[in-house]
């Protein structure tokens, strides 16, 4: 039972309020379904005196601390506490429920106070085990915290706690835990997947990946704040499309309950204090000596310099320390460069603070620190965006390079938007650089066309060899991109990168064109080419010659980022050429290091997509790309891990003929995908959801997008996957020897094209619809290509040409072992087939037991291969012969004579290889004994 004494006795401030509060709440208590029973279990234990749940306000204590009260109750009586932070100072306020049940006599005392609790909690109890439940335990008075650990530690009691930390409780219980009597929860941040699961509950319908990224960034993971946030979409850039959630823009929500945090804490602090947390805020981070002077360790306003000593220095010092000790709590310790940096802790707080920073404020403070010596304080060595942001914030002008610094960086975090929003600030179609920014901002939404007319027009102030390097070798470069993205010859990007090695080659050569360039330049401009190149082979298909152009590359002078790009696109040609093995070591090797500061979202991006793809065709897909650049930064992906893995996945369902889990995985891709498609993946999807049955409106919608699907502008594997789907669609209608002529089709030209993954997904598609001479060449391609997926076609196209049994269950088990489950049992239906063909009852009972081992009762499997023989009156025959009907009754059934029914029985032994009705019965029904 709980007890129910008294008013003070709370649930806490509930996690979720409005109209979902159920179904978020339940939502969220699934995700830490884990984490309750493990506290459960703790306050259940004999020997155990309790547990300890720590987690930030809002991280959903109380909701868990009355879960496993509730539960608790059934075995155990449960007295919730309820600690206030207004009466913590006042003795026993927090037991006074308890207190009010004793005789007056016996609350004069400390001593008769225990035995009363003592002797009523008993009472109550029944004999069934105690448990105090105490929520808010940072706020229980000393007194009351003197008593229940008295009452704990004389075995009367066990005890469930949430507080925020252990630091703030009273000592009596963090001497419980250090003695190792009280086990510690701790509360992790809700992860991309529990927001999800979470957001899809309260919002009931389904929410995009990028949506729940939006959520992420605006709650942290903070389960009071997601929910602050769901109720407040209109403010959060989410919109509903077609019945799915999705990001309309990379905008983050500051929701309302860190507002009311930020004004509390703002409040609370000392004028120096609040100085240093609205500079952070500004600033992203700033040196430590900055910091040191905003806390009064800098010069004082006559600008004399600081000293240590002499009159009233060390109580300066002193004051400046308890600043700093005020705000340990809200900040956190970098290092730049070697420079010790302060930065706040959380993003969402520091938004919060800046939107709560008046103009005059913001200009205050700026001009107070750029007055500071530039050994303790850089404008230059700000984040440029947040430098640009700022000065805006403040009302002061934006110098034109400081725009073009804020432009590039933000196109290296993915604020495509916020980079043309600076772009524009200052317009000037004469400024190359600007041009540059402004392209390379419209390719990373994938808009091919308006970059290459703003190229096209920056080409001519490149068209001299004189023209400065790096700019001339970045206008090609990015040029070779749109150009891609718009469908053009190969040939006309050819030409532009041999432009760009040649003039590079002439500036190493004439040192009067380098203009100043260092070595470290012409290594980074090199690369550069070198990885355009690679990328453009990629794009068509040309996997070999990446393979060859990225394998031992000398990469001396590589940048981070260009080390990215090339393991990734090196990752990808091997997994889709010979060296799948290879492919999926150096994915597994990349993950860690993609969570790099210095790799910029679009080589992120890229990169992951591309990992994903290796890992697929490694048949080791949901590998490490599930790990890399996970929880990376505060700023939009064009295309998130998650989604990436569900583009994977659901492309592979719809070719393994599984619509309903393919339609699950894609639609909210697909939904997404139609407001931002940087990789031109979305033809890719809707051809997949195109190929499953459209039962819904919203497959319908999305489907309707499929006659555009194949372009030019779309990369060559994608085409050919699209290929595929487009011919294994169930609305194409044609014969099975057509579909099959159409993947022979597509396998001839993967392996013209150099692809054996493609040409062996195809071979295997022509076999399974029935062409049976693919089996040899099906067999060739999968014998070059590593892994054991490869090894299960292999298989199949050997058992296929020579139909052997063994062969066939050999392909079986290798396809289930690959996760294939509907080529595993398409195997050992013909594994089946062919030991009944051969009349081999060893053989049979062999395969009969192997297939039982992976699928258990094979009737169905046996079944469909002993009807699928036969005519359609003859399986109708077949059928009721099973069922115990005789020749009379079958010919009545069927409405023929009994002649004709004896006719049909005599095909059917024949075909069968039977000489008894028996036999027959056996083989259709009894399966495996």
């Amino acid at each position: 039972m709980v007890s129910q004494t008294h008013g003070l006795i709370s649930t806490g401030r509930p996690l979720f309020s409005g109209p979902s509060a159920a179904g978020g709440e339940q939502a969220f208590l699934a995700t830490r379904e884990q984490l309750v029973e493990s506290v459960l279990k703790r306050i259940r234990s004999p020997d155990r005196i309790g547990a300890v749940l720590l987690g930030d306000e809002g991280s959903g204590k109380t909701a868990i601390l009355r879960t496993v009260a509730h539960r608790a109750s059934q075995t155990h009586h449960v007295v919730r506490i309820w600690a206030s932070k207004r009466a913590s100072s006042e003795p026993y306020r927090a037991i006074a429920f308890l207190l009010a049940e004793l005789e007056t006599e016996q609350t004069g005392h400390p001593l008769t106070i225990l035995q009363g609790i003592r002797a009523l909690l008993e009472e109550q109890s029944n004999g069934r085990p105690i448990v105090l439940a105490i929520d808010n335990a940072a706020c229980l008075d000393h007194e009351s915290a003197m008593i229940i650990s008295r009452l704990v530690m004389a075995g009367v009691a066990s005890v469930l706690i949430a507080s925020k930390a252990l630091r703030l409780m009273d000592d009596c219980f963090a001497d419980l835990w250090r003695e190792g009597d009280l086990e510690r929860f701790d509360l992790p941040c809700l992860t991309r997947t529990q927001i999800r699961a979470i957001a899809e509950a309260a919002l009931d319908a389904p929410v995009s990946w990028e949506a729940v990224e939006v959520l992420w960034r605006s709650s942290e993971g903070n389960a009071r704040y997601l929910y602050a946030a769901l109720e407040e979409l209109s403010m959060s850039g989410l919109r509903v499309q077609e019945g799915t959630w999705v990001a309309a823009s990379g905008q983050n929500l500051v929701p309302s309950p860190v507002h009311a945090k930020a004004r509390s804490t703002l409040g609370a602090l000392q004028d120096r204090e609040l100085q240093i947390v609205r500079a952070l805020a500004y600033a992203g981070s700033l040196p430590a000596g900055a910091v040191r002077h905003l806390a009064g360790l800098a010069r004082d306003p006559s600008n004399a310099p600081a000293t240590t000593a002499g009159p009233g220095a060390s109580a300066r010092s002193e004051e400046a320390a308890a600043h700093l000790d005020a705000l340990q709590s809200l900040i956190v310790l970098g290092n730049s460069g070697g420079v010790t940096t302060v930065s706040l802790a959380s993003g969402l707080f520091a938004a919060a603070v800046r939107e709560q920073t008046t103009t005059d404020e913001a200009a205050a403070l700026y001009t107070l620190l750029a007055g500071q010596p530039t050994d303790a304080f850089d404008p230059a060595g700000l984040d440029p965006m947040m430098h640009a942001e700022w000065l805006l914030a403040a009302g002061f002008p934006v110098p034109e390079d400081l725009t073009l610094a804020a432009a590039r960086r933000c196109i290296f975090l993915g604020l495509d938007d916020r980079a043309h929003f600076w772009i524009d600030l200052h317009p000037d179609d004469q400024d190359l650089e600007r041009i540059l920014e402004a392209a390379h901002a419209a390719l990373a939404v994938g808009h091919g066309g308006e970059a290459e007319a703003l190229l096209a027009k920056g080409h001519a102030l490149v068209a001299a060899d004189s023209a400065p390097i790096p700019a001339a070798v970045r206008l090609l470069i990015l040029r070779c991109r749109a150009l891609r993205l718009v469908g053009s010859a190969p040939a006309q990007r050819t030409a532009l990168l041999d432009d760009a090695e040649r003039r590079i080659a002439l500036a190493e050569r004439q040192p009067g064109a380098a203009r100043g360039l260092a070595p470290q330049q012409f290594l980074e401009h090199r690369a550069d080419v070198t990885l355009t190149r690679a990328e453009d082979g990629s794009f068509g298909g040309n996997y070999q010659m990446v393979a060859k152009l990225l394998q031992g590359a000398d990469r001396t002078g590589w940048t981070q980022d260009q080390e990215a790009l090339g393991d990734g696109l090196l990752c990808e040609a091997l997994a889709m050429t010979d060296q799948q093995l290879a492919a999926d070591g150096l994915a597994r090797s990349m993950g860690a290091g993609l969570g790099s500061p210095s790799i910029s979202r679009e080589v992120r991006d890229a990169t992951r997509l591309r990992i994903a793809v290796a890992l697929d065709a490694g048949g080791t897909a949901g590998g490490p790309v599930s790990d890399a650049g996970q929880d990376i930064g505060t700023h939009p992906s064009s295309v998130t891990r998650d989604s990436i893995e569900d583009i994977i996945a659901g492309v592979r369902e719809a070719l393994k003929g599984r619509p309903d889990q393919a339609r699950a995985l894609l639609l909210p891709v697909a939904q997404q995908l139609v407001l931002k498609d940087a990789y031109c993946l979305l033809p890719l999807v809707t051809a997949a959801l195109a190929s499953t049955p459209a039962d819904t409106d919203a497959a319908g919608a999305v489907i309707g997008y499929f006659p555009q699907a194949a372009a030019q502008s779309t990369p060559w594997t994608v085409n050919a996957l699209i290929g595929h789907l487009r011919s294994a669609s169930p609305g194409v209608r044609e014969s099975r020897m057509e579909t099959a002529a159409k993947f022979a089709d597509l396998a001839d030209a993967a392996h013209a094209q150099g692809a054996p993954m493609l040409e062996m997904m195809h071979r295997l598609a022509q076999l399974r619809a029935g062409d049976t001479s693919a089996a040899r060449a099906l067999a060739a391609a999968a014998a070059g290509i590593e892994g054991v997926y490869a090894a299960a076609c292999e298989l199949y196209g050997r058992a296929t040409d020579t139909g052997d049994a063994e062969l066939f269950a050999q392909a079986m088990e290798s396809a289930q072992l690959a996760g294939d489950s509907g080529l595993a049992r398409d195997c050992a239906a013909q594994a089946l087939q062919a030991a009944q063909l051969s009349d081999a009852r060893g053989v049979l009972r062999d395969v009969q037991r192997r297939a039982g081992r992976l699928f258990g009762d094979t009737t169905d499997l046996q079944m469909g291969v002993a009807l699928e023989r036969l005519t359609k009156r003859e399986r109708e025959v077949a059928q009721l012969v099973a069922r115990g009907e005789n020749n009379k009754s079958i010919a009545v059934t069927m409405g023929v004579t009994a002649r004709t029914v004896e006719g049909h029985l005599y095909q059917i032994f024949s075909k069968l290889h039977l000489r008894t009705r028996g036999e027959l019965v056996d083989l259709i029904l009894v399966g495996v004994r």
